[in-house]
């Protein structure tokens, strides 16, 4: 048996090399890994820091092996000449992994334009390999999929939100599960001028990497994908929040009748879109659980951590 990376060992945290010579920010926490136990991976969203993230990981951490990564340009990674689509993220997240010598199984933890990116990943490791054992288990955190551009991006959205401070205004502010020092440097990570080209990067691809992946129609195949690895869908509520920039962005004199009018027929529409592409997700297994967490927004693991840790517990007493 081959003996355990020591990425597999402690905590520990640093900058990895990849063969592509870009350096890469990883952290992993958690018991030491035993062969066959699978690793927890996290995927965040477009223009987020896995910093987001460190509620639901010191709520792992005492008992599950947790891989934490910064793509390109967030936070200490080093920024990136190469186009920052999906698929290209996905080849960097196999590309740490093999690096790290870290083996399968894995189970995935997406959230938001983080499903697009994992859901990358499973079809980069289908090319390699032809069996659908390296993912074992899937979390999709109000996750995106190819049909989501359908809800966002929203030109109007821009126009309205000019000027706000996005979490004061949704009251996630007075909701997060993080530390003073976690929010800190939440804020800190996207006050900076590298996050913010990173995230004009990522979001130049945005709909171009939902429409390579529907091109795939991962969500057609029979049998599904994962075959009958478990998956959980966290469904959350972004109309909750975009409400409340709405009304913030009117009070403010932002945005014209006409942009104000489309963005709320926008929000009119949202629950019922969102819930649909969400369950479409469920094709991607046939052992399956949905779940709505009708009082959160969209940023789930910064208010509710510990419905995410709760599905991930499924997800492994369901492999």
């Amino acid at each position: 048996m081959e003996p355990l990376s020591t990425w597999e060992r402690g905590k520990v945290s640093g900058m990895v090399s990849l063969p592509s010579g870009q350096h890469i920010f990883v952290s992993v926490c958690g018991p030491d890994r035993v062969a066959g136990q699978p690793l927890i991976i996290i995927v965040p969203g477009v223009a987020c820091s896995v910093k987001e993230w460190a509620a639901v990981r010191r709520l792992l951490q005492p008992t599950k092996r947790v891989l934490a990564y910064e793509r390109p340009g967030m936070g200490a990674s080093e920024e990136s000449c190469v186009p920052a689509t999906a698929a290209n993220m996905a080849r960097d997240l196999d590309a740490l992994l093999k690096v790290l010598r870290f083996t399968p199984p894995f189970v995935l933890v997406c959230h938001s334009y983080g499903g697009i990116i994992a859901r990358e990943f499973l079809e980069h490791r289908l090319k390699e390999k032809s069996d659908n054992n390296d993912v074992v288990g899937m979390v999709f955190v109000d996750a995106n999929q190819e049909k989501s551009i359908v809800l966002w991006p929203d030109p109007n959205f821009e126009a309205l939100g000019k000027g706000l401070d996005w979490y004061t205004v949704t009251g996630l502010a007075l909701r997060w599960a993080l530390t003073d020092n976690e929010w800190k440097a939440v804020v800190d990570e996207k006050s900076s001028t590298k996050h913010q080209r990173t995230t004009e990067r990522e979001m130049e691809h945005y709909i171009e990497s939902c429409e390579a992946l529907g091109t795939k129609k991962q969500l057609n195949r029979r049998p599904p994908l994962l075959h009958e690895h478990p998956i959980s869908i966290i469904r959350g509520h972004p109309e909750i929040e975009l409400r409340k920039v709405l009304t913030a962005g009117v009070e403010m004199g932002n945005g014209s009748a006409q942009q104000r009018r489309q963005f709320e027929e926008k929000l009119d529409m949202y629950p019922k879109w969102n819930e649909r592409l969400q369950r479409e997700n469920l094709a991607m297994s046939a052992k399956s659980r949905y779940r709505d967490l009708k009082e959160c927004g969209h940023f789930i693991h910064m208010e509710k951590p510990e419905a995410i840790v709760e599905e991930i517990e499924w997800v492994l007493e369901n492999i």
